[in-house]
């Protein structure tokens, strides 16, 4: 098994998405009954690690990724993960048939010893 904290093999994504107000619980529910195709193509996309936790007064997601450098989805995997985002598009604001989704820098990073 891979390490997470391997930086030679793993890289760190993070972002923000935003609920549509009075969606909060559809979305947790959704996610709550994950798709088994959707999280097999996560996985098979080369995801290691998926979190997204939400800050309730403001409705934005944060989601972070741990994934394998270089992966990418499938195509069956990328047709799993569109009808994903179309499924989820009257719970996340969008931008066309996409959440709308602002990417994250990193502003600290503190790793245990040997990690």
């Amino acid at each position: 098994m891979i390490h997470p904290f391997d930086a030679t093999r793993v890289e760190t994504v993070a972002f923000a998405l935003s609920v549509r107000a009075g969606q909060e619980a559809e979305y947790l529910r959704r996610h709550d009954a994950i798709w088994p195709e959707m999280k097999a193509a996560l996985l098979g996309a080369g995801i290691l690690h998926y979190e997204i936790w939400l800050h309730a007064p403001t409705r934005m997601l944060f989601a972070h990724q741990i994934r394998l450098k270089g992966a990418g989805p499938t195509p069956e995997g990328e047709a799993v993960m569109a009808r994903w985002r179309a499924w989820m598009a009257d719970v996340l604001e969008m931008d066309g048939e996409r959440p709308v989704r602002e990417e994250l820098s990193r502003q600290f990073r503190l790793v245990a010893e040997g990690g």
